[in-house]
């Protein structure tokens, strides 16, 4: 029984342990995003909002910021449009050597590391002049992030119940309708789930968005790592903690209605 007891506390301490890892970097950042000095001190000396007036006046930020906003908005819509098909394509084909080949190409960006992922986009772009330009930052981004998606809608895909789509065709519905009353609401859940995360992946993608873009279309993680080099101060810890703020409020709907499996779910 104390042996028990024994383990049971070493676990709840390496969990803290684990958890303090990866909690105590983000409140000295929020913590520096309020000081009302340019230095961090501990404890603050002060509470000030001034350096967040000064990153949403600064125009290094705001524009970068609108921008990887909306190439967020339409990789995501991109690989959204793509998963559905191919997804649904997965579906119908045989568990075997070439399915699993096809899967693991899918999946491909999210086994290859970013930096050999930005270098050969970095070499190819090159070639055909689409380096610092917003097509080309936009196909970068859909690849990256069309994993994610189509990994959470291939959950749902694989879950559907065939019985309800014979029951349609016998009925006399079209293919069409049957997607539109049958296929699509099944898939919304993966569909959320995936979306949601690749709008978050795209927004903090840095790795990729250095190699294929210079001044003109820098977006917001290029412009913090920017800034960070010429200026060190609290604008890019207020910038941060807005990041931060985002990103645990779209993990708690994930988490709220029950998503987050289809991100991590199997595909049969």
């Amino acid at each position: 029984m104390n042996e028990m007891r024994t383990w049971s506390l070493l676990r709840a301490v390496a969990a803290a342990a684990v958890y303090g890892y990866l909690i105590i970097p983000l409140l000295v950042v929020v913590l520096f995003s309020f000081s009302d000095k340019s230095f961090f001190t501990f404890p603050p000396s002060g509470f000030s909002l001034k350096w967040y007036q000064a990153a949403w006046a600064s125009e290094r930020f705001l524009g970068p910021a609108v921008r990887s906003v909306v190439l967020a908005l339409l990789s995501t819509l991109i690989a959204v449009i793509i998963s559905v098909p191919a997804a649904l394509a997965m579906r119908k084909m045989h568990p075997g050597r070439l399915r699993a080949a096809i899967e693991f190409l899918f999946l491909g960006p999210l086994i290859v590391p970013a930096l050999i992922v930005g270098i050969a986009l970095l070499y190819s772009f090159t070639k055909v002049g689409l380096i610092d330009t917003f097509p080309g930052l936009l196909a970068a981004h859909a690849l990256i992030v069309f994993p994610f998606v189509f990994r959470a809608v291939l959950t749902s895909v694989v879950n559907l119940q065939q019985h309800l789509i014979d029951a349609s065709a016998i009925l006399g519905a079209g293919p069409l309708y049957t997607f539109r009353r049958i296929v699509l609401p099944a898939l919304v859940p993966g569909l959320a789930a995936g979306a949601i995360f690749a709008f978050i992946v795209s927004l903090d993608q840095f790795t990729v968005s250095l190699f294929v873009t210079q001044t003109e279309q820098a977006v917001l993680p290029v412009a913090i790592y920017k800034y960070l080099y010429d200026v060190n101060d609290p604008v890019v810890a207020a910038v941060s903690t807005v990041l931060v703020v985002f990103g645990l409020a779209v993990a708690m709907v994930i988490d709220r209605f029950g998503w987050l499996r289809h991100l991590g779910g199997t595909a049969g």
